[in-house]
């Protein structure tokens, strides 16, 4: 059995993902079940010899460290190799009596060459996040660096995301096992039960705001909107004249801004936070107090 097969990467040494990244997180849950398996063989079939390459033992969970001590006492055969070290796994000889053969560096014995003759090879393989790019682009929501979508904050919103009423769950966040995916659900199902019981939404005052004298109609601001349908482009018709603004939809926008900093005629502000008083406010943090002037 060998672990970290597909997570723990390193860049320059393992083949990258199809987008061209490797997968350098840990995917947590790999061990426990290579360890439990591992023991439910030895316990099923005592004869048959066990070998664990790894290299890292992370049994996390609460009561998840037995597995490994249990493994131990089932005489499962350890044996810790390095990232850069890759275990390699290649056909035996025809008249070998075994198909396979496993060579690792193994650093329990100080670096020793080791070649092991199995019939089976078990890759302990990682999570990895399907690929829902047509999800995360209708839902405006972002992944991670490691593609697992990114929630709000892991302490204090865990399951929330940074567009309102989108919750996440599951190894949607990033790998899991069965009790914590649960726990998420819970607390995914709380926070929807708690926006749905209240009958009304309560929206922040903060929008953006368009100032029509300045808009021309460029849409700069409607493709950087991370908001489904919060600014769109409306035609107006005005003393015979066809043109084009913006117009914001004060239910959809939360506020965040990005569409101030795109509009090229600063035709847009955010409500209660305008340009000229962040430019007034810096003006007045660097500039020098009169009393300090009049010192020679």
């Amino acid at each position: 059995m060998i672990h970290c097969v597909g997570s723990r990467q390193i860049e320059g040494v393992h083949k990258p993902q199809p987008d061209g990244k490797v997968n350098d997180y840990c995917s947590r849950v790999c061990c426990t079940a290579t360890l439990s398996t591992a023991n439910r063989i030895r316990e099923r079939f005592p004869d048959i010899n066990v070998y664990d390459v790894y290299q890292d033992i992370r049994t996390y969970g609460r009561g998840h460290e037995d597995y490994y001590t249990k493994a131990s006492k089932n005489r499962v055969t350890f044996l810790r190799y390095v990232g850069e070290e890759v275990p390699e796994v290649v056909q035996a000889e025809e008249k070998a009596g075994y198909p396979l053969l496993v060579k690792v560096k193994d650093h329990l014995t100080w670096g020793e060459e080791v070649e092991l003759p199995v019939d089976l090879v078990v890759l302990s393989v990682g999570m990895m996040p399907s690929p829902i790019k047509d999800l995360t682009d209708m839902l405006k929501i972002a992944p991670g660096n490691d593609r697992f979508l990114l929630e709000v904050h892991p302490k204090l919103r865990p399951v929330e995301t940074a567009v309102a009423g989108v919750v996440l769950a599951g190894t949607a966040q990033g790998p899991m096992n069965i009790q914590e995916s649960c726990a998420a659900a819970e607390a995914a199902a709380t926070k929807v039960a708690i926006l749905l019981s209240r009958g009304t939404v309560e929206l922040e005052p903060y929008v953006a705001k368009v100032d029509t004298e300045r808009c021309n109609g460029t849409g700069e601001c409607v493709q950087v909107c991370p908001q489904e349908d919060a600014i769109h482009l409306e035609t107006l018709n005005e003393a015979e004249k066809t043109f084009q603004r913006a117009v914001v939809t004060a239910a959809n926008c939360n506020g965040c801004g990005v569409c101030v900093s795109a509009c090229p005629n600063k035709a847009l502000d955010v409500q209660g936070w305008r340009l000229d008083e962040f430019e007034a406010m810096v003006e007045a943090i660097t500039a020098r107090p009169p009393a300090l002037e009049e010192i020679p």
